[in-house]
């Protein structure tokens, strides 16, 4: 029967389990081997065949930092790797976050303070978002220094006579062979002594070929020290009576001295330090001679508006009917101008009505009546 091996199987482990019962059971630890060594040891002496690197217990322990070997001398290693510009930081940086001092501590330490009783008495501090909005946060070195002259030179004359000073020193430099070296250096302003020094310097020849007749050496030596260090004081700005006076002695054959690209990027570079008018490569590379250049130089002179183009014209001006205002004029400025505007503000303040504009008011309804808007 197929029953009985089942029951048989049954019987068999109710015998195995009441054999169990009797017999002591020992706690898993005693079964096991005793070992001294840390299980940190043991798992890297698995994953390293000889000595592990870094320290012995990398868990508890920081490995210190190994400077990076270099190829450099010691010289070359011992120089401050921050720049020249950041050394010399002398801008006052915003101070660290501190606790101020109690009322008591202030007055164990100092016998003569008096705490405030007021608002008026208490020092305002401002915040710090607004540290670098004050000016007594910013040195020297902060102040932006322009290369060209801030104020642009829009006369005529007054540019002829500067861009003559340029070509005297160009062609000086150019003589005693520095123009190359001097190029992509800043030149002195030099005083109103050294521009006269300069302009008595007579340009003398005919058809291209020109030269120098004065003290070429004195106006090298001026252009060749150092800008920095230049004790001369900047030139006044010279009138336009003088401009006139100077201009009248001089041949116009000067204008004709032919310029190559050296002589064009010295006197493009020298006239906008002087005048401070730039001329743009575009109109620069077309100049030929002298004369292209002063051309150019006059072109750039642009009226802001058209009131500053009419006020220049004399012809206009001279006219007895006719005035120029720099704005439009409107019905406002014909009461100011009558004497009757203050009355009719005054009368429309009285009614409640605003002075200028609508004030969200509702137009006119009669014009939207006739319109059939209403």
């Amino acid at each position: 029967m197929p029953r009985i091996p089942r029951v048989r199987g049954l019987q068999s482990l109710q015998i195995a389990s009441a054999s169990s019962k009797t017999l002591p059971r020992l706690p898993f630890s005693a079964t096991r081997t005793l070992s001294t060594t840390a299980p940190v040891y043991d798992l890297r002496s698995k994953l390293w065949k000889g000595p592990a690197p870094g320290p012995e217990d990398p868990y508890t322990q920081r490995p210190e930092p190994e400077e990076p070997a270099s190829n450099l001398p010691e010289e070359a290693i011992s120089i401050p790797r921050h720049p020249r510009s950041v050394a010399k930081w002398r801008l006052p940086l915003p101070p660290k976050r501190t606790e101020a001092t109690t009322e008591k501590e202030l007055a164990a330490n100092d016998p003569t303070y008096t705490p405030a009783l007021t608002i008026e008495e208490l020092e305002e501090m401002p915040p710090f978002t607004k540290w670098w909005d004050q000016p007594e946060h910013w040195g020297k070195e902060s102040e932006f220094r322009s290369f060209g002259k801030p104020e642009k030179e829009v006369e005529r004359t007054i540019i002829e006579v500067q861009l003559r000073r340029v070509v005297v020193e160009v062609l000086s430099l150019q003589q005693e062979n520095q123009l190359a070296e001097q190029l992509v250096k800043k030149w002195p302003e030099g005083s109103r002594e050294a521009l006269e020094q300069t302009l008595a310097v007579e340009i003398v020849g005919e058809e291209g070929q020109f030269s120098l007749q004065g003290d070429v050496s004195s106006v090298v030596s001026r252009l060749t020290q150092d800008a920095a260090s230049s004790s001369e004081e900047a030139s006044p700005r010279i009138t336009l009576e003088e401009a006139a006076e100077i201009t009248k002695k001089w041949d116009p054959k000067w204008k004709e001295i032919k310029v190559n690209d050296e002589t064009r990027f010295a006197i493009r570079k020298r006239i906008y330090q002087l005048t401070g008018n730039l001329i743009p490569d575009s109109k620069l590379g077309a100049a030929r001679n002298v004369r292209d250049v002063l051309t150019t130089l006059f072109q750039q002179r642009k009226p802001s508006s058209l009131a500053d183009e009419l006020l220049a014209k004399p012809e206009v001006t001279k006219l007895a009917n006719v005035r120029v205002h720099s704005r439009k004029v409107g019905p406002i400025d014909k009461e100011i101008e009558i004497g009757r505007w203050k009355v009719i503000e005054e009368e429309l303040q009285k009614r409640g009505l605003p002075v200028t504009g609508t004030d969200n008011l509702s137009g006119n309804k009669e014009r939207e009546w006739m319109r059939g808007k209403a």
